[in-house]
Formats: C-alpha cells, structure tokens, sequence
C-alpha cells in the first residue's frame, strides 16, 4: 500500500509544480456529492487555480458546492455544467458545452467520473433503451471519454480516473453485452466493472497520451445505499448493518487524497509519458514506484487502482488474461461505438 501521508505528501507538492499540477482544469461527473465531491473539495485545497466543470442536474445544489468551493480556495473557477448523465444526448450536451466553454486550443488535464446508485431492482431502461444503472456505471461514462479524447488529448499529462470497482472484475457476457436478454444485479455489476477495466486497456493503447485508472475506493460511508433502496432496506441498512461496518470505513477526508493522488501522481502516467519529461505528474513519494498497468506492464497507460493505491492484482488474472488473449477488449470497445453510434442515430 502507499501510505496516507506520502499520499497527503504528494498533494501538498501540487501548489508547487507546473500548471497541468498546480492550476488544472477538470471535469467533474458525479461530484455532488460522497467521493466525487470529497475529490473536488481536495483538489481545489491543494491547487492554485483550478478551473473546474460540475456536472450535475441541480444547479441549486452545485451552487451550494460552488460557494464551499470558494471558500476552500477562492482563486478557483467553479463552473455548473447541467445534464442528466444517465442519457447520453445529455452526456452529447454537456460536452459540447465544456468545448465551447474551454475555447479552441485549451486542454482538459482530468475527467473524473463517480456517477451511480446502487439497486436490487430489475432492467430499468432509459428513453433511450439502455439499462440505467449500466448507462451509469458504463455507457454514460465512456461517452464522457469518447467525447473528450481530443482535448484530453490536447493537456501535458491528462488522466481519466472512474471510480467504481476497478479491480473487481468478473465474468462478462460476451454474447450480450448490454445485458438486454441477460439481465441481473450482479450481471450489472459485473458488466459494468469488467467492460470498463476492458475499454480502458484498449483506450490506453490507442491513446498513449491519456493515462486511465479504474479504482476501487473501499467502504466510504455515502448515502449511496440509502438513496437506491425502499425505506425498509434503507433503514435496515442504516440502523443495523452500517453500525456493523464502522470499523470498516473510510474517512471522507482519505479517500479525497487518495482519488486526487490517482488523478495527479507520477505513479500512474499515460503509456507516453516517458519519452515527454512535461507529461510527468507529482513527483513519486521515496520508495513508491511507478505503477504496472492492467495488462502487467509498468507505466503501460491503463490501471486498476485498489483502496490503498496499491495495483489490484487482477489484471494479471486467470479472467483478463483469457479476455487479453482473445481480443476482448477490443470486442468490448467496438460494441460501445455501436451502442453510441446506436443513439446518436437514433
């Protein structure tokens, strides 16, 4: 494991480092709150003059966030970007309005993405025929990257960082990827998780650019549960499973630190970065190497982030191995663009 306070070390240099480091500009889906909002709260404590994109469906609430924002650092630029990211024209219009609004020839140095709520319900399809609890975790957020590739593109050292379940996969369906014949809690998950780790390996091959990492932030206390369940369950969990798990949590203020260093450390750089001494991230912490990529490699562009900002070994495993040596990844990556070339056209 990295240690908290090398992981806090790390954070504290970013003040001190070039602009991608100590004034970047990212785009944040999913931050209104738990994970996504403690990252934000951290980058704009540890930066200069972040300028920073919320995505979210109430700008009441992100104006909220907005001005807690300002408190923290009020030299930042905190900017309501509104859209329902569970469809993925809105995913469309959201990113056409942070082009427009970043202006031609500006990069983007990070996408973080945490949308999601959990259910035990059924296939709950969106107007536009896709799962919305996959639309979440996969479809809406690969369109985010799909759509962004070419500013992301554009910034010295930019990374993608979805939190989910990196590091978690499982059997996946090939023959029915959206889960539209197949469809299950755990199917969802498992889709969601494996086809995510999947399109990253490919993305980071084909953009040795962009650095990309799916982590998996351990137990931190949200009210995701409570908001994806009836009142009983909800309760049920509240009163009698949470106390349960207490020991278990982790603190608000060490997951935001540990997402900001997975967004920003030279632990995880893109495939590139060696040969572009400016695509460096915060310098490693002593005794913290550089991170091996999903597929084994060291620095290789794609990586599975665990709780601890250790490599999750899976990876590496029996699963993605198979998946590795028969082009899944790639069969993953072009069911996505039928899916996304399907609504658009639709």
């Amino acid at each position: 494991m990295v240690a908290i306070s090398l992981v806090r070390s790390s954070n504290e240099s970013l003040r001190n480092l070039p602009r991608h480091l100590s004034s970047p500009t990212a785009v944040f889906v999913g931050a209104t709150q738990g994970i996504g909002l403690a990252t934000l709260r951290q980058l704009a404590i540890h930066t200069v003059t972040p300028t920073c994109y919320i995505v979210g469906r109430s700008e009441a609430r992100v104006q909220e966030i907005i001005g807690e924002l300002k408190q923290l650092n009020v030299r930042g630029t905190y900017v309501f970007v509104k859209g329902e990211v569970a469809l993925l024209e809105s995913v469309d219009e959201c990113c056409g309005n942070i082009k427009g609004m970043l202006g031609e020839g500006r990069g983007l140095d990070l996408l973080y993405m945490s949308q999601g709520y959990l259910s035990f319900g059924g296939r709950n399809e969106t107007k536009e025929g896709i799962d919305t609890l996959l639309a979440l975790r996969y479809y809406s957020r690969l369109r985010f990257v799909y759509n962004l590739l070419p500013i992301l593109s554009l910034a010295p050292n930019p990374h993608v960082v979805s939190v989910m379940a990196g590091g978690k996969e499982n059997t996946i369906n090939e023959d029915d990827l959206d889960l539209m014949h197949n469809y299950g809690v755990l199917a969802c998950a498992h889709h969601g998780t494996t086809m995510g780790s999947l399109a990253f390996e490919h993305l980071a091959r084909q953009n040795p650019a962009v650095a990309f990492v799916h982590n998996y932030p351990g137990y931190v206390k949200t009210n995701i549960f409570q908001s994806g369940f009836s009142w009983p369950v909800a309760s049920l969990y509240r009163y009698f499973i949470q106390p349960l798990v207490y020991f278990f949590e982790i603190p608000f203020a060490d997951v935001g630190d540990r997402q900001l260093f997975h967004a920003t450390s030279a632990r995880y750089p893109p495939l590139s970065a060696s040969s572009k001494p400016e695509a460096q991230g915060a310098p490693l912490p002593q005794a913290v190497p550089v991170a091996e990529g999903i597929d084994g490699k060291k620095g290789s562009g794609a990586y599975l982030a665990t709780k601890d900002s250790d490599v999750a070994p899976s990876g590496t495993g029996k699963l993605m191995t198979d998946y590795r040596e028969r082009g899944v990844p790639e069969k993953v990556w072009k069911h996505t663009l039928e899916m996304l070339e399907k609504v658009r056209g639709g």
